[in-house]
């Protein structure tokens, strides 16, 4: 993802609208074809059976409970690694108002993403590895392996976004620790909605900050 926007970047028809677009489709894409695939195609059609897509009054206070620990977690590990508070490195440049902007700064990485990326990690990798790894490993050994697993692919995936090693070290503890929180509560429900919340509030917090 990171060479394809300096690609895009450095070329004559470079448009910052395109590099948005395109940054969040190389990762929307193909989780979300392997969602349709796995629901639709080979599962049975409903997001609530085959990826645990419910949301509860418990999701929510569960989700804003491990939202915020995650984004206090978080802060711990960018004062502990760099010093001070630099809001994980996200910028959003100029506050222009209009639509391209409101997308990139709160639909795509507050709403879009959270629900994306726990359907992907959380509702089908977590899910898979745990059915796939129940019978050879026991159920409490397999749930242990899923979640671990859930939260260590989550945190690779940010790991694109790193420019330097500080920040891919502060990138890859502090989304681990939010993959972790995610992938515990759906592990424990066996919903994905408290993940949801949780990626959420993670997300938007992060963004609040940047902002303000």
């Amino acid at each position: 993802m990171t060479a394809l926007i300096t690609w895009l970047r450095s070329a004559t028809f470079y448009d910052g609208h395109v590099v948005l677009l395109l940054s969040y489709a190389v990762v929307w894409v193909p989780f979300l074809a392997a969602v349709t695939v796995a629901c639709f195609v080979r599962g049975t059609r409903s997001l609530p059976r085959d990826l645990g897509l419910r949301i509860t009054l418990l999701d929510v206070f569960l989700g804003v409970g491990a939202g915020l620990l995650a984004r206090a977690a978080a802060g711990i590990i960018e004062i502990a690694v760099t010093g001070h508070m630099v809001g994980m490195g996200v910028t959003f440049g100029d506050t222009v108002y209009d639509g391209w902007w409101l997308f990139g700064t709160i639909l795509a990485p507050v709403l879009i993403a959270p629900l994306i990326e726990e359907l992907f990690f959380r509702g089908l990798l977590q899910r898979a590895m745990l059915l796939a790894s129940t019978p050879k490993l026991g159920s409490r050994s397999a749930a242990v392996l899923s979640i671990l697993a859930s939260a260590i692919l989550f945190a690779a995936l940010h790991l694109t976004q790193a420019v330097n090693p500080t920040a891919a070290l502060v990138l890859g503890l502090s989304t681990f620790v939010l993959g972790l929180g995610t992938a515990l509560i759906a592990g424990l429900t066996g919903r994905i909605g408290g993940s949801v919340i949780a990626h959420v509030v993670f997300n938007g917090s992060l963004v609040l900050s940047s902002l303000l």
